[in-house]
């Protein structure tokens, strides 16, 4: 049994006896701001499908938010913020590692933010009853929605999340994009996560009846975008590309 009184080093440092250095402390606080805001997101996320409920997922999608912290070009080392610099990192993140959109949909959604409106609009692109052969044999509609995170740029970093109604695609007939609009006015600094989640109905083996299933094969949710609006106008940024390697050789 482990002797705590005497420890195998007694030389080794411990509390406030461990000096971290300057930069780990400042790492420090900016992790734990990252963290702190990672939950509060999160607690949304959990509210449209099961699998954010994972350790996993939560612990991946902290990774991606820390990353977009970590892109401040702003401020200093332990002043670090969201929305000061690239959120490239959350785009096209997914609750699920096994399904994705594409697996009940061949097309992704797209965002387009209308800056002289102050909305931005969400467009679900046409689908095709020839499609429905990429959901299970027994379903027999699925359910689609999307939604709109909205977290303002401040010190608060406050959180409105908007949802649209459900949007029901059967195997009888072909549907054409349909668009959700959200409002952002008197939102000149804010960072929009743009949702989009699959639900699917079953037919029971019987063939009686129909059930929204909670099976994680069924459904999905996936930040299809990432949009950061400053000054009421959309940010890009320029994607760094690695070097090319003189040892790689070209194409003929």
């Amino acid at each position: 049994m482990f002797n705590f009184e005497r420890p195998k080093n007694p030389y080794r440092k411990k509390g406030k006896d461990y000096n971290l250095s300057d930069n780990s402390k400042l790492t420090s606080i900016d992790f734990s701001y990252s963290r702190k805001l990672v939950s509060r997101i999160y607690s949304i996320l959990k509210t449209l499908e099961n699998e954010p409920r994972q350790t996993d997922t939560f612990s991946r999608f902290a990774n991606q938010v820390y990353q977009a912290v970590r892109n401040d070009q702003v401020h200093e080392l332990g002043q670090l913020q969201l929305g000061y610099g690239s959120v490239e990192s959350l785009r096209n993140f997914r609750f699920s590692k096994k399904n994705s959109w594409q697996s009940f949909f061949r097309n992704y959604p797209t965002a387009d933010f209308q800056s002289d409106k102050g909305e931005v609009c969400l467009t679900m692109p046409p689908t095709y009853a020839r499609e429905f052969h990429l959901f299970p044999e027994r379903a027999s509609k699925v359910i689609v929605r999307m939604h709109c995170i909205q977290i303002s740029i401040d010190n608060e970093n406050r959180l409105e999340h908007c949802s649209s109604k459900e949007l029901i695609i059967t195997n009888d007939e072909d549907r054409d994009s349909r668009s959700i609009r959200f409002s952002i006015k008197d939102k000149p600094n804010v960072l929009l996560l743009c949702l989009a989640s699959v639900r699917v109905w079953l037919v029971s083996a019987q063939g009686e009846d129909e059930f929204l299933s909670n099976n994680k094969v069924y459904m999905t949710a996936e930040i299809f975008d990432a949009l950061l609006i400053r000054d009421g106008q959309l940010c890009h940024f320029v994607e760094q590309k690695l070097p090319d390697s003189d040892d790689e050789l070209d194409w003929e």
